[in-house]
């Protein structure tokens, strides 16, 4: 077990270089000494302490996170803290940059490892920090958003890219579980076949259009399924026989 720490200025920065220099040469190792050195970073406070450990997908690290936090009767910090994010990302680092079999890690734009919580394109592109975030949205029923919690940390995807990107999609019980029911393919947790930025781009605009007469928040899932234009069929009838087999199962 270890205590979860935030970087201090001088750790931010450091880290920020790493990364700089990780773009020109792919095999170099983390800089873990700055995780627990004095002068890079701080622990939290009240104490929180956890195990670094490998993730299936966004889903099971936001439930850890939340978790473990819950466990020391603390809160996560918000997004805005660049500090903390920052350093779990190095906490984490192989879950979000993963190397390969050749030993490199493929370092994608900095927003994903440090949190730019000031540019609305950028806020929602950390690694740890969003699906959190989403996580948190939704503590009532998480379930709901695994339309953008089904990916691993290090590539989250078209849908998560779309969906996350619209807060009032996002932000909306309703049209998460809507998503949900139609994207991802219960038995498996993953989104189903040929579901796609571009699904999630117009299924952004439709409710957008449905929320001046529908109040989506409170919105029976299955029953609106019937109200989607036809170029939903598709996955409305993936739903619908994913909803009878699961009845089959428990009948």
């Amino acid at each position: 077990m270890r205590l979860l720490r935030r970087f201090r200025d001088a750790g931010l920065e450091e880290f920020r270089a790493y990364l700089v220099r990780l773009k020109e040469n792919r095999t170099l190792a983390p800089p873990e000494f700055l995780l627990e050195g004095p002068e890079f970073s701080e622990p939290l406070v009240p104490s929180v302490r956890a195990e670094p450990r490998s993730f299936e997908n966004r889903f099971v690290f936001a439930a850890w996170l939340d978790d473990t936090f819950r466990a020391a009767g603390a809160e996560a910090p918000r997004a805005t803290d660049v500090k903390f994010w920052s350093w779990l990302t190095l906490f984490l680092f192989d879950q979000v940059c993963p190397a390969g079999a050749d030993g490199g890690r493929k370092p994608r734009a900095e927003a994903r490892y440090i949190p730019d919580p000031t540019r609305w394109n950028r806020r929602y592109r950390h690694l740890l920090a969003n699906p959190y975030d989403v996580y948190r949205l939704h503590r009532d029923n998480p379930a709901r958003a695994m339309v953008v919690l089904a990916n691993p940390l290090h590539r989250p995807g078209e849908l998560t890219e779309q969906f996350t990107s619209r807060l009032e999609v996002v932000q909306c019980p309703g049209t998460m579980a809507l998503a949900t029911h139609l994207y991802i393919d219960p038995e498996t947790g993953r989104p189903r076949r040929g579901a796609s930025g571009k699904k999630a781009n117009r299924f952004g605009k439709l409710m957008n259009q449905y929320a001046r007469t529908w109040d989506l928040p409170e919105i029976n899932v299955t029953d609106f399924t019937r109200t989607l234009p036809r170029d939903f069929r598709r996955f409305v009838q993936a739903a619908v026989e994913g909803d009878q087999a699961d009845q089959a199962q428990a009948g």
